[in-house]
């Protein structure tokens, strides 16, 4: 049996206030019935000192003749067959009946016994204590002595409580043993109106367990016009209610959850306080959230992004429809549009839905092609310009001026071989910037194709003088895409020759940094302004546009660096002091 079954619960329950009633009523019985009779034993023995006292002449008490008191205690104490003793008013044992005449005179002064203490101060005093010389229980018993109204002495009887104690331990025995008794009788009693109890309430517990999972179709019977009966009326009518409802929700839901799972827009229903009622798998994929983890939550507790929250606070607030376009940064940079509208129940807010439209797409390519116009328009005007101009003055007649022509001819190469390579540095650009790009990883040495990149600027460096160093550690292996890493490298390595001065140096060296290499390109040429550091990555960002289009740069190549280290999930950045040179580094997971 399960301690916490209510059958359990009910026997116990009987069967401690059965023993609990015969425990009490045994404990004050055998209480009242010690207390009484100890009183009537007292009351007894104080009518027999009484009896005493009187044949005892106070002259004798006076004189103190012991001889003689001491005889006359003895045949009084023989007649009631009890202990007497008598005491003058200094606590002087004038005769025992236990005792000789020589034993009295050397016993102890029993000024301070209790009783006596009692007796001669003209009251009756009675003590139960252990007597020394007996080894026993006594009960002790004074009555004052007096002569004239005053008191001279007391008389005192005592009576051995032997048989009393035993008397009361056989009551006792037998209140007791009667323990047994009313606790079979109480587990006899309380099992059979527990199970008369609990069988009903047992039928109704497995019907309602087959309510909880679902099973709306059994029903209690119980024919008792009492509260099981009602509540098995009640249980069968909540069943039928629950059955109609759940089949009319399943079909509601299903149809909800089929158009929720065929859109491609995340959509959100808010009940009238924010809690988050339902979400469709867009949602889900978008904050990265759980469809049981977000429901029945506050939509601000669930999904933290303050601008829906705002935006579906507002709608709630004001019953009518709002379109926002917001910028998600996290768990995904995402632009959405935001369309949230009220619903309405008896012409009261009830609710809002919410649809989130992705447009990160849209927005991107307008982003991509206004840039693209802005930019390659402007980089593209200077060469053609000068590829225009040049190519009409020899139509006019320059082309045969044998001495300039030739030079208006290499002049008009140099813009096209520019135009060429900024054509090549945007479709890299934009390869990169391409979803879906592949980047086919293989483990290569690193010291080896640094030497490779500066083998190719071999004549550059004479040109200039410039001093190279390979600082790698021979034979660091890396894993990453190679050929997008020598692109990296040789667009550094360029830089670093491009922007140095004559006679400089260059060196390429690395360390750990956790668990990436930083490798860093460090040179020793003009520097970089510090109000330009921050946007030196951005495509066609030039810190000195004239010089850098007279040394043939695109603005593109930094851009296209940081797109290929990121692709590898690195990161890059830049340390410069205008006039001393700089660092750029990159870094790669180990």
């Amino acid at each position: 049996m399960k301690i916490r079954s209510l059958s359990f619960k009910l026997i116990l329950s009987y069967a401690l206030i059965i023993i609990l009633t015969f425990s009490l009523l045994g404990i004050f019985l055998y209480r009242d019935l010690k207390r009484n009779y100890l009183k009537d034993l007292t009351n007894s023995l104080t009518n027999q000192a009484l009896l005493i006292e009187a044949q005892i002449s106070p002259l004798s008490v006076g004189k103190k003749d012991i001889q003689s008191l001491n005889n006359l205690v003895k045949d009084l104490s023989a007649k009631i067959n009890l202990r007497a003793t008598l005491i003058d008013r200094d606590g002087v044992v004038l005769a025992d009946s236990e005792k000789s005449s020589q034993e009295v005179l050397i016993m102890d002064n029993h000024a301070n016994r209790p009783e006596i203490r009692f007796a001669l101060g003209g009251a009756v005093g009675n003590e139960i204590r252990y007597s020394d010389t007996l080894k026993m229980d006594m009960l002790y018993v004074a009555v004052p002595l007096s002569r004239n109204d005053d008191i001279i002495g007391s008389v005192r009887l005592a009576i051995p409580l032997t048989g009393v104690q035993k008397m009361f331990a056989e009551i006792k025995g037998i209140l007791v043993l009667s323990i047994p008794f009313s606790l079979s009788l109480s587990f006899i009693l309380s099992t059979f109106f527990a199970l008369k109890i609990i069988k009903p309430v047992n039928k109704i517990i497995s019907v309602a367990r087959k309510y909880s999972l679902g099973n709306f179709s059994h029903r209690v019977y119980h024919e008792a016009n009492d509260e099981i009966g009602e509540l098995a009326l009640t249980l069968n009518k909540m069943a039928k209610d629950i059955e109609e409802k759940v089949s009319a929700i399943k079909d509601q839901s299903q149809q909800l959850t089929a158009v929720f799972n065929s859109m491609i827009e995340g959509v959100i229903v808010t009940s009238k306080a924010g809690v988050v009622v339902s979400i469709n798998q867009a949602i889900e994929k978008v904050f990265d959230v759980k469809k049981q983890d977000v429901e029945g939550r506050h939509f601000l507790e669930a999904i933290r992004n303050n601008e829906i929250s705002g935006i579906i606070d507002l709608t709630l607030k004001e019953g009518s429809q709002i379109t926002k376009e917001i910028i998600l940064v996290f768990p995904v940079q995402r632009i959405f549009e935001v369309n949230a509208t009220p619903i309405f129940s008896d012409n009261s807010v009830n609710g809002a839905l919410v649809v989130i439209h992705d447009i990160t797409e849209i927005r991107r390519l307008e982003t991509v092609r206004r840039d693209f116009v802005a930019n390659v328009s402007h980089e593209l005007k200077t060469p053609l310009t000068s590829i225009k101009g040049f190519v009409e003055t020899l139509l006019e007649g320059a082309l045969e001026d044998k001495e300039n022509n030739r030079n208006f001819l290499k002049i008009i190469q140099t813009h096209a071989d520019r135009l060429d390579t900024l054509v090549n540095d945007l479709l890299s650009l934009s390869k990169l910037e391409s979803e879906g790009i592949e980047i086919r990883k293989s483990v290569f040495d690193l010291h080896s194709q640094v030497n490779e990149v500066l083998k190719g600027f071999k004549s550059r460096l004479k040109d200039k003088e410039v001093k190279v160093e390979n600082l790698l550690p021979e034979e660091l292996k890396v894993n990453a895409d190679e050929d997008r890493v020598f692109q990296v490298l040789l667009n550094l390595v360029d830089n670093a020759i491009k922007f140095n001065k004559e006679k400089g140096f260059i060196k390429v060296y690395s360390e750990f940094k956790g668990d990436n290499l930083k490798v860093t390109i460090e040179d020793s040429g003009c520097g970089i302004p510090p109000k330009d550091m921050p946007r030196i990555f951005e495509r066609f960002y030039r810190v000195d546009k004239a010089r850098s289009r007279e040394l043939g740069g695109t603005g593109l190549g930094l851009s296209i660096v940081k797109h290929i280290i990121e692709l590898h999930s690195g990161s890059v950045g830049v340390e410069s002091t205008e006039g001393l040179g700089s660092k750029f580094w990159f870094t790669l997971p180990k």
